[in-house]
């Protein structure tokens, strides 16, 4: 039997080379992967926590804008609100202003 065709187990040097060369690429390859991997890790860590502040800004400026929203349409209920209280408290004032801004307004809009 020639010793380059011994099966596998044996003590054949060239099979004990090609093992050897085969760790060492092995070897070589975790020790370039390796920090690969860390700087890798390092970088979807803080591309995660970029995204998370840009969510969290997002959502304080979307939630300032709903609020703004909803004040300006309640805006014209409250006037209302707070004009017909008044009517009722002051009913004298409001007729005299009433008369006050008709006569104002139709000499405006009579010249």
């Amino acid at each position: 039997m020639d010793k380059t065709t011994a099966s596998p187990g044996t003590d054949n040097p060239i099979q004990h080379g090609v093992q050897s060369a085969e760790a060492a690429l092995h070897s070589g390859i975790d020790k370039v992967a390796d920090p690969a991997r860390s700087a890798v890790d390092r970088v979807s860590s803080v591309a995660h926590e970029s995204v998370d502040k840009l969510a969290s800004g997002a959502s304080s400026v979307a939630d300032r804008f709903a609020d703004q929203t909803r004040r300006v349409s309640e805006a014209p209920a409250r006037a209302l609100g707070v004009s017909k209280s008044w009517v009722q408290e002051n009913p004298l004032e409001a007729v005299g202003a009433a008369l006050a801004l008709g006569f104002i307004f139709g000499r405006l809009t009579a010249r």
